[in-house]
């Protein structure tokens, strides 16, 4: 790999700023470099604190917002670089064939978070290479941070969430076999576990659209214990998928949930949820009406 424009941050949500960031990078191939990004296997928090970090997108749903953004992904072993001084991180990147380097405004790098954009910037003109740094991003007066997503999808604010992404906020987790009620009561759904290692949803209701074969179809997202009909404390994504006619077990269902709808409930019967499913569909198609995301259109 060589002649690169590498953008250089976490990107743990792809949000907003870290577009910035990707765009900046893009903007560079005019110079005939590559754009690429500095891709880690783990997130530095997560080994630098010791602490688990709750993960905002999926590997496979990074890579392909990479790919449909024309990015490279350069992937790191973060546990090999993260003692490195700043001087000796710049000439790494350097030795991986980065022409120019890009970040944000706040970025920090090198051991102890000990270099910041000046110090990059002296140090890109000693070893000769070009850096761009990417304006922050806002939302409201507030600036976009993985944290204030994580949080907002963790309180239900789902709206909020997606407009600081600038997309759906998704996950593509395998759809599992369930109980079978779902069919049996007319409204079967797609069941996915959501990994510990994943943001924790807050449980509810949610309207959503899948892509199945290429086609967006609408749908309801309810994650929870089901108290309904399960007593189990594990909690499972269900989307009950409107016409759609088929099986979907096994595959990696990329589900985008577009509004929160209510908190999830117990109901006194099977008959009551079942109404409720109906009359939470009725409100999500409501919904897309509004938004008109739907055109029937084949997408990659």
């Amino acid at each position: 790999m060589n002649n690169l424009a590498l953008a250089l941050g976490t990107f743990d949500g792809i949000h907003k700023g870290h577009q910035n960031v990707l765009s900046e990078a893009k903007q560079l191939a005019s110079c005939k470099l590559t754009p690429a990004v500095l891709v880690f296997d783990r997130h530095p928090q997560e080994i630098l604190s010791g602490k688990k970090h709750f993960l905002l997108i999926t590997p496979t749903e990074k890579d392909r917002l990479f790919k449909e953004n024309g990015i490279l992904p350069v992937n790191v072993c973060f546990e090999e670089i993260k003692n490195y001084t700043p001087e000796e991180f710049v000439v790494f990147t350097k030795k991986l064939g980065a022409k120019a380097l890009v970040c944000g405004e706040n970025f920090h790098f090198g051991k102890f978070s000990s270099g910041n954009t000046e110090i990059l910037f002296e140090l890109c003109k000693k070893y000769d290479i070009i850096l761009r740094i990417a304006k922050n991003e806002y939302c409201g007066d507030e600036l976009i941070s993985s944290s204030r997503i994580r949080a907002c999808i963790e309180n239900g604010e789902t709206e909020k969430a997606n407009e600081m992404l600038g997309r759906y906020f998704s996950y593509d987790f395998p759809v599992g076999h369930g109980r079978g009620n779902g069919t049996v009561w007319g409204f079967p759904t797609a069941n996915q576990k959501i990994p510990d290692t994943f943001v924790r949803l807050k449980f509810g209701v949610y309207a959503s659209r899948v892509l199945i074969d290429g086609k967006f179809y609408p749908s309801v997202t309810n994650f929870g214990i089901r108290p309904t009909v399960s007593d189990s404390e594990e909690a499972v994504s269900e989307t009950f998928v409107s016409n759609f006619d088929g099986s979907l077990y096994g595959k990696a269902l990329r589900v985008e949930l577009i509004k929160f709808l209510r908190c999830e409930q117990k109901f006194e019967s099977v008959n009551a949820l079942s109404a409720q499913v109906m009359n939470d569909s009725k409100k999500a198609v409501e919904i897309f009406n509004s938004l008109n995301i739907f055109n029937n259109e084949r997408v990659d």
